[in-house]
């Protein structure tokens, strides 16, 4: 009869508190190298700890590795966990979950049922309290009895102790430093920016944070969206891309593969940065060695994670330059173009032309009328041909189960006396339709699709999400077999883009 561990029967606390499976987190540490585990000078350090996984599995085959430099089964085991493995809990209730896991009790002082016992409750997992400066230069004070309302606020991250305090203090030892960093990291915190809900990746500052105290092995999972988009990390995926000491990046495009009950748009990775390594990193599909490439992380400005795709994109890179065009993200206007929010028309609009005056406004819940001097913002480009197209990629960026994307919704031309909302971006304007009807052609392309695919791993869309696409000439209508053709692509390439791109009419 099966019985299952039950670190795989948890239920996520919530979208920023998840689980990591046992089978993953062991999938991790086999990637670090046979030495780790002979070594009884190193100290571990997860430093977001939820279920205490790593700490568990660490331990295990420590105590196994560890056999012939400590013989004695109670001395190695006293060594282990008192000395090499430590912790520290996102929330009161991850450390005491965290604490079970490791210690088989929540307190790690009862020695009559914790595995080693510790002079105090926590043991080596610990939740302090925090201070740090908040705005306006006020000293903030958070102690474990206001862990709920953090929780509650969604700010319980945010002030974690890893980011705001010194190993040093956190674990009261005057040396205490950490050899090897692993672990799983809150993803975000909400901001409440935006229409609707925003939110603050929170998973690159565990990663700066975890470099600044240079371990000898630092392996993390997190959201996979910083390779090409993701809100503020321009700056983090510069340096990701650029820091040669990241020896292996595990990529998992669907994280459902990973996580079953949660959906993180753009997929997941785990990567391992070794301290000693120097020079390319070997890319995991699906964290498989089928399939794995060595790779430079920064051959682009983004990291494009098929390597049949890099080969067709280099392709239309060389050509693109070789002929001087430009690239579309150069022309496409920016987001809320005309100034106008979609959950705030103006209080003049209507379902019907009023008169022939009224200009017509593209909104998510279809066409209406406003007064033309309603539109304050590039006013002057409401009588221009317009290419427009959704901001938010259909299917939340997903494939479908044929594993097609569309990619781009909604692609229109509308006619002059016409604006939008913030719902749509506007791809280029035009004195005349028929170069508006051409760019819309090309906009519909399986080709031109495939290459904004490249630089969208969530349902945004965006200006920079068209940097990979050649900006042609207008002179004639491109369809995808004349643009295979102008890029030289073979048919494996070809059916690789068309494998991966639902067309559209």
């Amino acid at each position: 009869m099966h019985r299952p561990d039950v670190l795989e029967c948890l239920a996520n606390l919530s979208s920023d508190e998840v689980f990591t499976p046992p089978a993953f987190a062991r999938g991790m540490l086999d990637r670090l190298p046979d030495r780790v585990w002979r070594d009884p000078s190193l100290k571990w350090l997860d430093p977001c700890t939820k279920s205490g996984i790593f700490l568990y599995e660490a331990a295990q085959r420590l105590m196994e590795g560890l056999k012939s430099e400590i013989p004695d089964y109670r001395d190695r085991r006293e060594h282990i966990y008192r000395n090499m493995l430590y912790g520290i809990a996102i929330s009161e209730l991850t450390g005491l979950i965290s604490r079970r896991t490791l210690y088989h009790c929540k307190d790690a002082s009862l020695g009559a049922y914790s595995i080693v016992r510790f002079d105090n409750p926590e043991g080596n997992i610990r939740f302090p309290e925090v201070q740090f400066e908040g705005k306006g230069g006020k000293r903030i004070h958070f102690g474990v009895s206001k862990a709920k309302k953090r929780i509650e606020e969604g700010r319980e991250a945010h002030i974690h102790p890893f980011l705001h305090m010194s190993l040093r203090k956190i674990f009261e030892e005057d040396n205490m430093h950490a050899d090897i960093i692993i672990g799983n990291p809150p993803y975000q915190m909400q901001d409440g920016g935006g229409t609707g809900k925003s939110a603050t990746p929170l998973y690159n500052r565990f990663v700066e944070k975890a470099k600044e105290i240079d371990p000898e092995l630092l392996t993390f999972v997190i959201p996979a969206r910083w390779y090409a988009g993701g809100k503020g990390l321009d700056n983090f995926r510069s340096e990701m891309l650029s820091d040669t000491k990241i020896s292996i990046l595990v990529d998992y495009p669907r994280s459902g593969d990973v996580f079953p009950d949660v959906d993180i748009a753009g997929g997941i990775c785990s990567f391992l940065r070794d301290k000693n390594h120097q020079g390319d990193c070997l890319v995991l599909p699906n964290g498989e060695t089928r399939g794995a490439t060595l790779r430079r992380l920064d051959a682009h400005q983004v990291f494009v994670r098929d390597s049949r795709d890099v080969a067709i994109l280099e392709k239309v890179l060389a050509k693109t330059q070789a002929q001087g065009w430009g690239v579309m993200s150069s022309i496409v206007r920016p987001r809320n173009f005309y100034g106008l929010q979609a959950h705030k028309l103006p209080s003049s609009v209507t379902d019907e032309q009023s008169s022939s005056e009224a200009t017509m406004l593209v909104t998510k819940d279809g066409d209406k009328y406003i007064p033309k001097d309603a539109v304050s913002k590039n006013a002057e480009t409401i009588n221009h041909w317009k290419v427009i197209i959704s901001k938010t990629n259909p299917q939340g960026g997903k494939a479908d189960k044929q594993g097609l994307r569309v990619v781009i919704s909604k692609p229109r031309v509308i006619p002059p006396n016409s604006a939008c909302t913030e719902t749509y971006l506007v791809i280029n304007l035009f004195q005349q339709h028929e170069p508006a009807g051409r760019l819309l052609d090309y906009v519909k392309s399986r080709f031109f699709r495939f290459l904004v695919s490249l630089k969208t791993p969530t349902h945004n869309i965006s200006q920079t999400c068209f940097g990979f696409v050649p900006q042609l000439p207008l002179d004639r209508n491109w369809t995808d077999e004349i643009l295979y053709e102008l890029f030289e692509l073979e048919s494996s390439e070809i059916a690789h883009i068309e494998s991966k791109i639902k067309p559209i009419n």
